[in-house]
């Protein structure tokens, strides 16, 4: 067994933790739910989720006609530019398999 935490504030849930990793949930106000899992010490990732879906997914995915939305994503240019993102986060790191 592993204990859990689980972080609520007025706007809903935020993280979840175990002893392994931490989630981090947003959910826009039109309803996509945007989920990052981390490390233990990295602090709350909502801003980097917001920033996810205001100039990841509205430019690439809910702007690019051939993107059906409510359907899997399927942008290998939206691909692109996350993983570029997600890299150039101040506590991404590659770790050896």
């Amino acid at each position: 067994m592993f204990s859990l935490t689980e972080c609520f504030r007025k706007d809903g849930f935020l993280t979840f933790q175990t002893s392994r990793y931490k989630l981090h949930y947003y959910e826009t106000p039109t309803g996509i739910k945007l989920v990052m899992n981390t490390d233990l010490g990295v602090p709350n990732c909502r801003d980097t989720l917001q920033q996810i879906y205001s100039t990841l997914y509205v430019e690439y995915i809910v702007k690019n006609p051939l993107c059906v939305l409510g359907e899997s994503l399927q942008s290998d240019l939206f691909n692109s530019k996350l993983d570029s993102f997600i890299r150039a986060l101040p506590f991404f790191s590659v770790r050896a398999a």
